[in-house]
């Protein structure tokens, strides 16, 4: 790309993306310092519409992108996406923790929410939750509300990635659980019920985050595991516990552990210790190593005991639960 002259196009993932030249008629309201600052050009990709940027020289720093992009996106109501000539990668960690969408010489591109919007089309809409959109859904309900905020907000206090975060959110929003609302450039979510209503909405797309069980004689690791399984029931309700121990690990813990030879006598039908390996992690304020899995993740791991006193056990569990929104 040359400096200073107007661009046909330009390549974002692989995708060629025609680019129509914007003068200042087209897009009232600009200062004069930014009509001398940067060019300005319309575009679609994945068929969203895009304010591209390209600043005229070279020495903008993070912190006057994001505030020229938070401008100009409150004033056009359009995604902006700055045309870098260069960026090493410093400059991008910055641009991408200050959340600013940008496209560097047909190399790098950070357009997250779009990008994870155009990946989950590829597939039919959900019919149910995924292991992410679960947790978020179950941390809202359970640890502290996430009524209002962004992607990059809850990426920064849940154990997922943003690009992750932003799939969990398409798929919440395929199911009706809740939807994005624009503000400034930032989408903010919304759930459609609350509390318990919202847990009775989604109570037809939850999933149990079971993967299998397994047993051992014996646990030769310090680490902490959550209790789950009758246990945990036992810890939340007025049932009587079991005399094995019940563990919730994941499977990637599982499976190290396994090939470390710390679980004596592994099995899949008896031992001194139940092992849970789970979809996700456990469902906590962040950096808190919690006693036991939550109440509502533990009541689908149980959903299909065949024990009566389990199932009312189970009820009462839902019901009692302190509902964070």
């Amino acid at each position: 790309m040359q400096k200073n002259k107007m661009m046909k196009s330009v390549t974002v993932v692989d995708k060629l993306v025609v680019l129509t030249p914007l003068d200042k008629k087209q897009l009232p309201g600009l200062s004069i310092g930014e009509r001398l600052s940067y060019q300005f050009y319309k575009g679609k990709y994945l068929d969203v519409p895009l304010l591209f940027v390209k600043p005229k020289v070279t020495t903008e720093t993070p912190r006057s992108l994001a505030i020229t992009a938070q401008r100009m996106q409150e004033k056009f109501a359009t995604p902006v996406v700055f045309i870098l000539e260069e960026a090493p990668a410093y400059l991008r960690q910055r641009l991408i923790e200050k959340n600013v969408y940008f496209v560097v010489s047909n190399k790098y591109a950070f357009l997250p929410m779009i990008l994870a919007n155009a990946r989950q089309r590829k597939s039919k809409p959900a019919k149910r939750l995924t292991p992410i959109a679960q947790y978020i859904l179950l941390y809202h309900l359970q640890v502290r509300s996430v009524e209002g905020l962004s992607a990059q907000d809850l990426a920064e206090i849940l154990p997922y990635s943003y690009s992750n975060v932003a799939l969990g959110i398409v798929c919440l929003k395929d199911l009706g659980l809740c939807l994005q609302q624009l503000s400034g450039k930032k989408k903010l979510l919304h759930f459609t019920a609350r509390g318990k209503a919202l847990w009775d909405l989604a109570s037809a797309f939850l999933i149990n985050p079971v993967i299998k069980k397994v047993f051992c004689d014996q646990l030769l690791s310090q680490e902490h595991f959550p209790q789950c399984g009758i246990n945990a029931l036992a810890h939340y309700t007025m049932l009587s516990p079991d005399e094995e121990r019940m563990l919730m690990m994941n499977s990637e813990k599982y499976k190290s552990l396994s090939q470390d030879n710390l679980l004596i006598n592994s099995n899949e039908y008896d031992g001194n210790i139940m092992i849970e390996t789970w979809k996700y992690p456990p469902i906590t304020p962040a950096k808190f190593d919690s006693d036991w899995v939550d109440r509502l993740s533990l009541a689908l791991t149980l959903q299909d005991d065949p024990d009566p006193r389990v199932e009312k056990e189970v009820e009462r569990l839902i019901n009692d639960t302190p509902w964070k929104d």
